[in-house]
């Protein structure tokens, strides 16, 4: 698309956050906060609304622009309105309280979306591109290099891919073999008997009638009978042309009118998505090298300004405080000296204070010690200060939002760049840029020749020699309490890159099937809010609303240092579900998306067994783990089957002993050493289809965000099934009863589907395709030996874990107990 297009998707976003920054201001507002919950939360979903609406917009303008100078201002701006999203995402939570989802992570928006006129496709918030081809790009391609390298040389170069085992419910006993082979030779027969019985019936009904139409005296000939017969056949198969006729004529008018497009392989060359992809590359090829020129500008302009302006900015920036120091003296009666150079920086300290200031500042002083006399130390005023912070909204992120768009209006809003047909950087604007950073660069050299102006005045003027004020010392950062890691000693001194060799060596380092979220499908959930009002917990969250909780929590943080350091800084995450839900999906869409390292250390593979051996061997070997990630960032530390580390360790009534509980402890050590860092990209997450036998405590406490990736509903089943059958590029039958199979695998994962397609829907079986169309019983047939089914009993297990792990069970409990008796937490008298 031209630059015209971006150029101005840029000013209506921009038209667009001015509107809203005049919406947040409401917040400045006394009475605020004391306004009902409902109302401040249909005010922050609809800000969150149409946040979401401004990121993608600028995303894609990010993602689309080759003039370097806009690209760096729009990434700040960019940033800032994920941060901001995300805030209002959790005011959005924060007030949700007007259902059973109390507070639930999953927000159903669907009537507020329904009410500003928009599709629910509009709430799914994806991972910036940006994340994979600039953050730290050259270092992650040195890690990526050396990474691929070694599992070339260990011939494991190839990505794994998961390999799902089918059940086959055979018992190996003789007797039972014997069993099942005469009870399948007795159906078959049977089906034999039925299908001969079907025809001599047949047979006998045509004899009867023509025998009765004999009787009537009509005259029947071999010629007659074969005529009827022609016509019959001709009747069935010309409604069959015609029904075809007319579908066909539906199709090409759903073409015609642009409602419906070919169908193509989007693996194809000249497709559509491969030319789409092919002029990103293009783009961000363009983008890099209009980067590297402004680069190479910038230290050219800067030479330049050094030169020919820097002893004209010297002299300005002397006389400016020589004249600061003159004024000073003045005020004073010549009797006072300023105390040092860099106090003309501050307003508060520039020029003395007056008698009347001081005089002010004195009673104020006075009265604050009366006023301000704390009546009671303790836990009341403790409460005091935590009510006072309630009441208080940080709009922090709003205000710098608002500085970087005046700095868009200032510096693009009256340049004329038509001509620039190529994008590249403006001169003038980069050279003052460059003249601003000069000048920066030019105070530390001033307030040194003005300390020594200071020291000959004093000894000039106030005839004795000038005591400089100590340089203020740095505080000293808080002794951080001694948490102790396991396994430290073991590596100590250790290159990075040799741990990280041994870590490929033992499998831990993992190179997976390349992913994104967008492959984890599902449906909309248009009756979340009608659910939240009618079910006892919480509603199964949809597919979309998943997806965009794992790029707001997980995502972002991975993905952008920045974002890391000024969200909420969570490490630790729990996946749930049944088997084949998309767990693991999800796990390789973040690391494709983020760019991020793989680390798995899922005790039960046979690779990592041995190196959990011993306490001491378990130390070292978490000690390398987090190092490495913590070193060579970002980094997804996952850990399957996480039951069997969070499980009780001894045996239970039902339920069996953890294997691996030994584990449990060490890495509750590393959380609480807080290894990994506010500003270190690395995420620990733990999987498990068998969330139940997990201790609920330790699970809370470690685990600071908890996603459930539910079973799938009918409409999602349906999708998941079309998406399956295009990909391997098949067309199936218009009269082909899809809807039927999705009804029929109720209780299925999306895992199954994929399993059992790949089963079907061979190389082999699609050369046959014309002659033998695939038929239902084909489908059934094969997903009948799938092992990922759950009854609804399971099932229901998993929504309970989920409604307890969350929370969100506790705060409805005892947001009605507030509500039946607010002094008694609830007991009815």
């Amino acid at each position: 698309m031209s630059k015209q297009y971006y150029n101005n998707m840029w000013q209506e976003t921009i038209n667009d956050i001015q509107d809203l920054i005049q919406v947040e201001n409401f917040q400045n507002e006394p009475d605020f906060l004391k306004k009902p919950s409902q109302d401040l939360f249909q005010h922050y979903a609809q800000n969150y609304i149409r946040y979401i609406g401004i990121y993608k917009k600028l995303e894609d303008c990010y993602d689309q622009m080759v003039h370097p100078q806009k690209k760096i201002n729009l990434k700040e701006l960019l940033e800032l309105a994920i941060i901001r999203m995300i805030e209002n995402k959790k005011l959005v939570i924060q007030y949700n309280v007007h259902s059973n989802s109390y507070q639930s992570d999953m927000v159903n928006l669907d009537e507020l979306i329904t009410d500003l006129k928009l599709t629910p496709d509009y709430l799914e918030v994806p991972i910036p591109r940006y994340f994979k081809k600039e953050t730290d790009k050259e270092r992650l391609d040195e890690r990526n290099f050396i990474i691929d390298k070694t599992l070339q040389d260990m011939d494991l170069g190839q990505p794994e891919e998961t390999v799902i085992e089918e059940q086959y419910f055979l018992d190996t006993k003789e007797e039972n073999i014997l069993e099942i082979i005469q009870r399948n030779e007795r159906g078959r027969q049977g089906i034999q008997r039925g299908l001969q019985c079907k025809q001599l019936r047949k047979e006998r009904l045509r004899k009867e009638n023509k025998t009765k139409r004999l009787a009537e005296g009509e005259e029947i000939t071999d010629e007659q009978e074969n005529e009827k017969a022609v016509l019959i056949i001709q009747k069935y198969f010309k409604g069959y042309k015609g029904r075809e006729q007319v579908y066909f004529m539906r199709e090409e008018e759903m073409k015609f009118l642009g409602i419906q497009r070919d169908a193509e392989d989007p693996k194809q060359q000249n497709s559509q998505f491969m030319k789409a992809q092919e002029q990103r590359q293009k783009m961000t090829l363009i983008q890099q090298q209009h980067m590297k020129d402004y680069d190479a500008k910038k230290i050219e302009l800067k030479k330049l300004v050094q030169e020919t302006e820097g002893p004209e900015i010297k002299e300005k920036k002397i006389k400016e405080r020589i004249d600061w120091i003159d004024m000073y003296l003045d005020k004073t009666e010549g009797k006072k000296l300023p105390a040092k150079a860099i106090d003309y920086y501050d307003d508060k300290k520039r020029y003395p204070p007056t008698q009347e200031e001081l005089d002010a500042l004195k009673g104020g002083k006075k009265g604050a010690k009366k006023e301000n006399k704390p009546e009671k130390k303790g836990k009341k005023g403790k409460k005091d200060k935590k009510e006072e912070k309630k009441d208080t909204i940080d709009l922090t992120t709003v205000i710098k939002i608002n500085e970087r768009v005046e700095e868009y209006l200032t510096t693009w809003g009256s340049t004329d760049d038509s001509t620039n047909f190529q994008q590249t950087f403006v001169t003038d604007v980069a050279k003052g840029l460059v003249r601003s950073s000069v000048e920066t660069e030019m105070n530390s050299l001033v307030d040194e020749l003005i300390e020594i102006e200071l020291d000959n005045r004093h000894l000039f003027l106030l005839k004795k020699p000038r005591k400089r004020p100590p340089k203020p010392k740095a505080p000293k950062p808080p002794k951080p309490k001694n948490f102790k890691v396991p396994g430290a000693g073991g590596v100590k001194g250790r290159d990075v890159f040799d741990l990280l060799s041994e870590l490929l060596e033992y499998g831990i380092v993992k190179k997976l099937m390349p992913a994104n979220l967008a492959d984890l499908k599902g449906g909309q959930n248009v009756l979340g809010a009608t659910q939240e009002q009618q079910f006892a917990t919480t509603p199964d969250p949809s597919y979309p609303q998943l997806r965009s909780a794992l790029a707001e929590f997980v995502g972002m943080q991975l993905g952008s240092p920045i974002l890391k350091e000024k969200l909420d800084k969570m490490s630790y995450f729990l996946f749930f579900g049944p088997s084949g839900s998309g767990k693991t999906l999800a796990i390789r869409a973040l690391a494709t998306e983020c760019n991020a390292m793989l680390l798995d250390i899922t005790p039960s593979s046979p690779e990592v067994q041995q190196k959990f051996s011993d306490k001491s061997s378990i130390g070292k070997t978490f000690y390398t783990v987090f190092y490495v990630a913590k070193v060579l960032h970002p980094t997804i530390i996952f850990m399957d089957n996480i039951e069997q580390v969070f499980g009780s360790a001894k045996k239970k009534k039902g339920v069996p002993a953890a294997p691996w509980a030994k584990l449990k402890k060490p890495l509750q050590d590393f959380k609480k050493a807080k290894f990994i860092e506010p500003t270190t990209r690395v995420v620990f997450i733990g999987s498990t289809n068998q969330p139940e036998l997990m201790i609920m405590k330790d699970t809370k406490n470690f685990f600071e965000k908890k996603f459930f990736f539910p079973m799938l509903n009918y409409d999602t089943r349906l999708t998941l099934l079309k998406y399956f059958i295009e990909e391997k590029g098949v067309k199936l039958e218009p009269n082909f009863p899809l809807s039927t199979l999705a009804h029929l695998t109720e209780g299925y994962t999306a895992g199954s589907f994929k399993n059992a397609l790949d089963k079907i829907i061979t190389p082999e079986r699609i050369k046959k395709i014309p002659d033998e169309p695939i038929t239902i019983d084909e489908f059934v047939a094969r997903l009948a030996r799938q092992p990922y089914v759950k009854s609804q009993a399971e099932y229901d297990k998993l929504r309970t874990f989920f409604d307890e792990v969350t929370g969100t069970k506790d705060r409805r409990e005892k947001s009605k107990a507030v509500a039946v008796d607010p002094k008694k937490g609830g007991k009815k008298k």
